[in-house]
């Protein structure tokens, strides 16, 4: 005698009802966990580029400082430094390559600045015309990372 055969059909009706009871409590927990991650995964990188946008705009305020101190004077106090080369560091954490090589083209470009012989109010506007900004690869290095981290979400 088969086994099946033997079960009357309450007993087939209460089986089937719990493993449709049990196959959907599992669906529904398996999704809740995996959107759980998603979202886990989402925050964890929005706090990442949060972190990046605050460290880069530290280092853009930092350096643009120095620059306007290059072209007004001479290296005499290296301590004004400082700042820009600790956030250097702490980009070298986080960053990719290319953004870490732009910040220190920026440090470069402010110490040959630093070498060369005081601007005048007159020169700093020409170069302002010309749109010479020692901070725009750098600018648009970290924009072009953090777009790239923003299309991951």
């Amino acid at each position: 005698m088969n086994l099946l055969q033997s079960w009357n059909p309450a007993t087939m009706t209460a089986l089937a009802a719990i493993l449709g009871s049990l196959a959907g409590a599992l669906g529904s927990s398996l999704s809740a966990w995996i959107s759980q991650r998603h979202q886990d995964r989402r925050e964890l990188l929005a706090k990442k580029i949060s972190l990046r946008e605050r460290l880069y705009s530290d280092f853009i305020r930092e350096s643009a400082q120095a620059v306007f101190d290059a072209t007004q004077n001479t290296f005499q106090d290296p301590g004004k430094l400082i700042p820009t080369y600790s956030l250097l560091s702490r980009i070298r954490l986080t960053a990719s390559t290319s953004v870490v090589e732009s910040a220190e083209q920026v440090i470069t470009t402010i110490l040959t600045i630093y070498s060369e012989p005081n601007l005048t109010p007159e020169q700093i506007r020409s170069r302002a015309a010309k749109h010479e900004d020692p901070l725009r690869n750098f600018s648009n290095t970290c924009r072009r990372e953090l777009e790239s981290l923003w299309n991951l979400m």
